[in-house]
């Protein structure tokens, strides 16, 4: 009996210690260092009892699928499953793969060998700037020209604009870390994973494809390819696309064509569809987390044989609003530290706080760039509920901590991803009926005091 208890408090410790170990090399981790460690979930899914938390999920998700078909079989005797919300999103991906295949070829070539000429040339480095700048430009707007021309779908449109801004941040990390070496060639770079001759055109390739966008000549690699782990990560994505459709398709559309069909707007069918939308939105950040952050980075990194596999951190115990963006996506937050964050330091003469603020108002400027894009209209949701409601939980609360904080961040998120959809459902609702259909902010200002009469 004395040696079970031995056995089991052994194995507590050692679950535990990994756990630890595992927080520890993450928590103390540098932006744009690079060194072999596995993801956070990985690591913690050594222990049984948070796998089982897992598992918990697994089980959920097989009880909504299953409730659906149930439902299917009893009203039609068959599964009543449709395609047509996948079908409208993805149309065209034609234009989208010969768009994506010009944008990919211009990356790879004329990026790298544009700047190998600039290395070994005698013109003016103001020269080869100008045609940086321009090369950049025209990466931004062709694509976008082209998303509207042909009227790309959502899941399409979404493809081009998200692939052309990561090579857009690849373009500026590679030319950034190669600028030093071509015009000060005798300063040595500090970082030891930056030699100081111009890189080689594999390592520009291979880095085209890593799962990160800080450009490095070595990165710390695996000795194998692990291709069970391969299979295993894509085929989580493949499952978690199918309950991304799923919760979108069943969930979310029925919320949102309440806005299309209610010909007036007031406080109680506002407040009802927001927080009908925040399970939902909830079950879409969980899934579209763990399917891209986890698994999709995760499975490339294999594939790459990657070995620093620091995507996230543990966003779910964040008690402020900075550490949960910086935290949920490492990816993104090491390119705005290593790129933006660090310059800005210097433009304003060592002022961190307005450093972060701007960092902060021009992430949200990116994802707001991102939706008016997709959409065809700029409604600056992002920019006022991300930038300045974030910027102002930033300055009021900057090192908040405790189980209380915790709360707040986990109450305030399933709000975010339930008021941000819904405003843009309100804006397209509008911009369709715009006769006979009033915005959100004709019934906050315009019929305010009949609502609040009818509550």
């Amino acid at each position: 009996m004395s040696d079970l208890k031995e056995q089991t408090s052994t194995d507590k410790r050692r679950a535990s210690g990994s756990v630890n170990t595992s927080k520890i090399s993450i928590k103390h981790r540098k932006a744009g260092e690079f060194v072999a460690r596995e993801s956070l979930l990985t690591e913690l899914f050594h222990n049984p009892h948070i796998n089982c938390v897992r598992n918990g999920f697994i089980a959920g998700f097989i009880l909504m699928i299953l409730r659906h078909l149930v439902d299917d079989l009893l009203h039609y005797g068959r599964p009543n499953w449709t395609f047509e919300l996948l079908f409208l999103t993805v149309g065209q991906l034609h234009i989208t793969i010969m768009i994506w295949s010009v944008m990919t070829f211009c990356t790879t070539f004329v990026v790298y060998y544009g700047t190998y000429i600039w290395a070994n040339s005698q013109l003016y480095d103001m020269f080869w700037l100008l045609i940086y700048i321009c090369y950049q430009i025209g990466l931004f707007v062709i694509p976008c020209w082209l998303v509207n021309k042909y009227q790309l779908p959502f899941a399409c449109a979404a493809t081009v604009i998200l692939e052309q801004l990561r090579q857009i941040l690849k373009i500026h990390s590679f030319v950034r870390e190669n600028a030093g070496k071509i015009i000060s060639p005798s300063n040595k770079s500090t970082d030891s994973q930056l030699s100081s001759e111009f890189s080689h055109f594999n390592q520009y390739l291979y880095f085209l494809y890593a799962p990160t966008l800080v450009f490095r000549d070595v990165y710390p690699r695996t000795s194998t390819i692990r291709w069970n782990i391969v299979f295993q990560m894509f085929g989580q994505v493949l499952i978690g696309t199918i309950l991304l459709y799923h919760v979108i398709a069943y969930y979310w559309m029925p919320v949102f064509a309440r806005c299309f069909t209610d010909t007036k707007l007031t406080y109680p069918s506002v407040i009802t569809s927001i927080f009908d939308l925040m399970l939902p939105g909830v079950l879409f950040f969980v899934i579209g987390f763990y399917g891209f952050f986890h698994c999709w980075l995760n499975g490339f990194a294999e594939l790459l044989r990657f070995a620093d596999r620091t995507f996230y951190q543990d966003w779910w115990n964040a008690t402020s609003s900075g550490t949960f963006w910086r935290s949920w996506n490492i990816v993104v937050h090491d390119w705005l530290h290593v790129y933006v964050y660090k310059d800005l330091i210097k433009l304003f003469s060592g002022n961190k706080k307005l450093s972060a603020i701007c960092v902060v108002i021009f992430s949200a400027i990116l994802h707001e760039y991102c939706m008016s894009i997709v959409f065809g209209f700029c409604s600056v949701i992002f920019i006022v509920w991300f930038g300045l409601v974030g910027m102002f939980l930033r300055i009021v609360f900057p090192h908040s901590k405790g189980t209380l904080w915790n709360i707040i961040i986990l109450t305030m998120t399933p709000i975010s991803l339930a008021v941000v959809p819904y405003f843009y459902a309100l804006e397209i609702s509008a911009r369709h009926f715009p006769s006979n259909r009033a915005t959100f902010w004709d019934v906050m200002f315009k019929y305010g005091n009949q609502s609040k009469a009818d509550l």
